[in-house]
């Protein structure tokens, strides 16, 4: 069985990376890496936290790409959200 592998998307959203020289990367780049993965990538790894990526992300995917979507968000000061045992 072939191992399933994530890519982030933070630098879909944001100037991230500390070898980032170029910053954000274009909205079309974002779609020909989208291609490009489709075959060897299972998972997007995506977060709130990464500016606009989820946004991006959701206009460069067509419902011909089967990725699985990985979204974080930040931890809630609230009890709307409860552990389950």
């Amino acid at each position: 069985m072939k191992p399933a592998i994530s890519l982030g998307t933070a630098q879909f959203g944001l100037n991230y990376g500390i070898t980032n020289e170029k910053g954000k990367v274009t909205k079309q780049e974002v779609k020909t890496i989208l291609d490009n993965a489709e075959e060897e990538i299972k998972f997007l790894d995506t977060a709130q936290a990464y500016g606009d990526a989820e946004k991006v992300v959701g206009e460069c995917i067509t419902e011909k790409k089967r990725f699985k979507i990985v979204s974080k968000f930040p931890h809630q000061k609230n009890d709307y959200f409860e552990k389950s045992d």
